[in-house]
């Protein structure tokens, strides 16, 4: 034994997870008797900012388990919001791993209605096409001739886009299938992006002040704001802050208005994001566009939350300086304080590192949230057989750990998005085309999903199993004429389980394995007195309810709180999951 210490047990480290600044920490770790006493070394990073110190402990103490160390961070040391990373050391070498403890300003929050959402993602030219004599068509652009057609992109020899193709869909449609999300459950629509652009992603933004006419413009979207507060459905926009199109009002004014906007070199080109010459980078240390965006009473951010949307997407979050995502949120809020602001981060965002900025998303008042693919992918590699239970929940674990509790509870959980293979089309590979599974695989990675702490998601048409691979396949058009009516209910029941349970909300977690590393588990503890437990169950091998039943009676067996508690199965997802409902 060298050193022993598990940050995520209370005897170890008292308070548990992130704090608030100014909050004092106990740590302690048990090393062998014959040893010196080790030395508690703390880096702390927030944006460029770096600075170490050491602390011995505070006491030794014999035990049965070797010497007992005690170590007191200070309140006034954890003083700044970012995060402490800390290690023991003995003899002046670094024994055991590196833990983190996220500090954050005080006072922090997510809005309510929030935490209590579904999600619905539409990519809205690919979901349903209205009639509306405000469309405009786009100029030398291609409109496919069957909704049903798989997309394709038109290229050049070299690459890019020849011409961009369409198939029309629109913001009267979306309006027209409001009551299709609401009996799906879902209360927010996040919407990619609409403002005025020439590509069918619309990420190449022309014109931040106008719907794109393909849309049915500024009309069609003051429609889908009506048709959507009257169901009780929030919309939330895609911001694309970082770049903008290579033939927006914006980059065409570049000598002139809009000068030092984008950053030109000497042999004539600029930067551009990811190297895509379509999409150049905005500066963002420009006075003018952050007063345009964000800083200005009519800027971008302010003027379409004063229309009634309920929050912003931040496309590519990491692009964009930490300032700049604090004066978004300041402007947001200005409008409707309880905005909420999403940030595209792939990663655990409570330690991400951007351009060698350690980022501040989540210990200062930035993002509320972010799009969870730690989640998505650590799930799916369960299922598939590349990560086991028990590495699965020591994910979900550190997770836990590193998020202050609010950001905990708002992580965005998704089925999937424009960006990745669709659900249905990971569960075929997996299940090796055997289509009947494939669909349970989906109900048990969506059980798991609705169940585990955060909202979730739905990327339109992975719940009426719509396939896809890689972009564009994965913005297929909805299947209107092809649906899944079972699976849509199946959604629309975990929509209900979540929704009638303060638990699957706010519920504290716990994650469990067994010991052949093919079984997952996560309990859900109520939040109140007289609430009830809830054990998720997922077999990877689906072997069956009997299976799972005889699982979940085992780890149920080692939870002192449940172990003499009654349940009864109130989910099963084929013969690969269930979800236990402890009365």
């Amino acid at each position: 034994m060298k050193i022993l210490h598990c940050s995520k047990e209370l005897f170890y480290r008292d308070p548990f997870g992130a704090v608030p600044c100014g909050t004092s920490v106990t740590l302690r770790c048990v090393f062998a008797e014959a040893s010196a006493a080790p030395v508690l070394s703390v880096r702390y990073e927030a944006g460029t900012e770096r600075e170490h110190f050491s602390l011995e402990p505070a006491s030794v103490t014999r035990t049965e388990d070797g010497m007992l160390a005690e170590y007191h961070l200070e309140g006034m040391r954890l003083q700044r919001y970012g995060v402490y990373f800390y290690s023991f050391s003995l003899c002046g070498e670094e024994a055991g791993e590196e833990h983190q403890i996220t500090v954050y300003e005080k006072d922090l929050s997510v809005p309510e209605w929030f935490l209590d959402t579904v999600i619905y993602q539409i990519f809205p030219d690919r979901y349903y096409k209205a009639e509306d004599p405000n469309v405009q068509n786009k100029k030398n652009s291609f409109l496919y001739g069957c909704w049903d057609d798989l997309p394709i992109y038109l290229r050049k020899d070299d690459g890019t886009i020849e011409r961009w193709e369409f198939y029309g869909g629109n913001l009267k449609g979306i309006a027209e299938k409001i009551p299709y999300v609401e009996a799906l459950g879902c209360t927010a629509i996040y919407l990619n992006p609409i403002f005025e652009a020439e590509s069918n992603h619309r990420y190449d933004t022309a014109d931040y002040k106008k719907v794109d006419g393909l849309l049915g413009g500024e009309e069609a979207f003051d429609l889908l704001l009506r048709e959507a507060k009257s169901r009780g459905i929030r919309i939330v926009l895609d911001g694309v802050f970082n770049h903008t199109g290579k033939n927006s009002k914006y980059f065409k004014a570049r000598e002139s208005e809009y000068k030092d906007w984008y950053t030109f070199r000497d042999d004539g080109t600029y930067d551009c994001w990811w190297g895509v010459g379509d999409l150049p980078a905005v500066n963002k240390s420009s006075k003018s566009y952050l007063d345009f965006i964000a800083d200005g009473p009519d800027s971008v951010v302010r003027c379409w939350s004063r229309k009634g949307i309920s929050g912003w997407r931040l496309d590519v979050a990491d692009e964009l300086p930490d300032s700049m995502i604090r004066k978004i949120r300041a402007a947001a809020e200005a409008e409707r304080p309880d905005s909420v602001l999403i940030g595209e981060v792939w990663e655990d965002a409570s330690n991400k590192i951007s351009y060698g900025e350690r980022k501040t998303y989540f210990s200062a008042k930035e993002l509320h949230t972010h799009t969870n693919y730690v989640f998505r992918s650590t799930l799916l590699s369960f299922l598939e057989g590349s990560l086991s239970a028990k590495d699965a929940a020591s994910v979900f674990e550190t997770i836990r750990e590193n998020y202050p509790v609010h950001n905990y509870y708002a992580q965005i959980n998704m089925t999937g998005s424009h960006d990745v293979e669709r659900l249905m089309t990971v569960m075929l590979r997996i299940t090796k085309d055997d289509r009947r599974l494939a669909r349970d695989l989906v109900k048990a990675f969506s059980l798991i999903q609705f169940t585990i702490p955060g909202v979730p998601l739905i990327y339109y048409g992975d719940e009426t199993c719509l396939e896809g691979g890689r972009d564009p396949d994965n913005r297929r058009t909805y299947p209107w004429n092809a649906q899944d009516r079972e699976m849509i209910e199946w959604f629309a029941g975990l929509s209900r389980l979540r929704k009638d349970s303060g638990t699957l909300v706010k519920g504290d977690a716990a994650f469990f394995s067994e010991e052949d590393g093919n079984v997952f588990a996560l309990l859900r503890c109520p939040c109140e007195p007289g609430g009830k437990y809830y054990l998720t169950v997922c077999d990877r091998f689906g072997r069956g309810t009997d299976f799972l039943q005889k699982a979940a009676g085992r780890i149920a067996e080692g939870i002192e709180k449940i172990r003499e508690k009654r349940y009864i199965i109130s989910k099963e997802a084929g013969g690969y999951a269930i979800t236990a409902e402890f009365l």
